[in-house]
């Protein structure tokens, strides 16, 4: 009498009772497919791919019946998954690495700006350059007037004018000048 292989064993089951033949085939196979996947993973994703992979089986239980080698099947669509998982982490990783990279030119420029500006107030009239600084600094127009010992229709003018003059002076990147 031939012996029939655990694989044909549970292929037999899961053709005449579907629930049992299953719970054979979760039973046999389970602890096996997360040490795979837990080597190519880690832990952390390990059981979710494991138990994705017998969800497409009791998902695709009509389809069931043309694996010829479950022990195959299995082991390959793990495997199959973990490498899409890594994937999209490499892809990830790469994509993090990009904005990072992107974040740090932008603040780098930012900081090239300011400095322009800056340097740019110190060659202003002193008037124009105090009332610049302590704008910046969040003062209110009044406020600076107080300072100042003059009105506030004055503080105005001197911001208007400093700002006209830092916008031919600093050209393309006055845009800065929105914010203060």
């Amino acid at each position: 009498m031939a012996r029939l292989n655990p694989d044909e064993v549970i292929i037999s089951k899961i053709a005449t009772d579907f629930p049992e033949g299953f719970r054979a085939l979760f039973i046999t196979y389970y602890k096996p497919l997360l040490r795979i996947a837990e080597k190519m993973i880690g832990v952390e994703f390990a059981e979710d791919i494991v138990q994705d992979t017998f969800l497409t089986i009791w998902n695709n239980k009509q389809s069931f019946d043309n694996i010829l080698s479950l022990k195959s099947y299995l082991y390959t669509s793990v495997q199959n998954k973990c490498l899409n998982i890594i994937r999209t982490n490499q892809q990830f990783e790469k994509y993090k690495v990009e904005q990072s990279a992107a974040l740090d030119e932008e603040y780098i420029l930012d900081e090239e700006v300011i400095s322009q500006l800056y340097q740019s107030i110190e060659l202003l009239p002193d008037h124009y350059k105090e009332v610049m600084l302590k704008s910046m600094e969040g003062e209110s127009i009044a406020k600076i007037a107080l300072s100042m010992d003059t009105t506030e229709d004055a503080i105005k003018a001197y911001k208007r004018r400093a700002k006209q003059i830092l916008k031919k002076e600093l050209g393309d990147k006055a845009f800065i000048l929105l914010f203060l």
